[in-house]
């Protein structure tokens, strides 16, 4: 007890330090686990950022090409949907109609049709089909010169379905034929009207 009594100082100093020492090795040892995990998570990253460098240097020539190919891309793109209208109303319909009346020299009844999604494309744009059915009544080599035309127009269109009732006698082709008129519905081109010319109602001048 004496001896307690006479170095109680010096043992408290020595817990007391005892204890600093402890917190201080914990302490230190977890700050040192979080840095040796950043660490690595650095390294992690650093690895990755010299992998997509290396990647990148390698096709960097390939790269340079690409803005360009792009643009070559997205005008065939656009050269291919110019192929195609992006509506046909029912004047386009009409003007079509009186076109294949013209071109055969037969009067042809039809009725109109709306157009009908067929595909989706990446872009947002949608290919559609306009179903039209048209009656007509021609020869037989009418029938079969509108058949040649139709396989041949520039305006891309299928026949559907033919119907065709030949009376020989009379050399009178008759039916009924389901055109499919392709549309493409893009915000990449604007809808242009049919060019119908105005028929002349009378002079500007009464007397001239």
């Amino acid at each position: 007890m004496r001896f307690l009594g006479k170095y109680w100082k010096v043992i408290i100093a020595v817990i007391l330090l005892a204890l600093a020492v402890f917190v201080f090795i914990d302490k230190y040892q977890s700050q040192k686990l979080v840095y040796e995990l950043r660490q690595q998570q650095l390294e992690m990253m650093i690895t990755s950022m010299q992998e997509k460098i290396a990647e990148n240097l390698k096709y960097k020539d390939i790269q340079d090409e690409l803005e360009d190919a792009v643009k070559e891309i997205e005008a065939s793109r656009l050269d291919l949907y110019r192929k195609f209208p992006v509506e046909l109303k029912e004047e386009d319909q009409i003007m079509y109609v009186l076109y294949l009346e013209t071109l055969f020299d037969t009067e042809i009844q039809f009725a109109f049709g709306e157009a009908i999604p067929l595909a989706a494309l990446q872009d947002g744009s949608t290919l559609e089909g306009l179903l039209i059915t048209v009656n007509y009544e021609t020869t037989y080599e009418g029938f079969k010169e509108m058949i040649d035309y139709l396989a041949t127009d520039n305006r891309i269109a299928s026949v559907y379905n033919a119907t065709i009732a030949y009376d020989a006698d009379k050399d009178i082709a008759a039916g009924a034929l389901t055109l499919i008129l392709y549309t493409m519905n893009t915000e990449a081109l604007e809808y242009t009207a049919p060019d119908v010319a105005i028929p002349e109602t009378g002079k500007e001048n009464i007397f001239d």
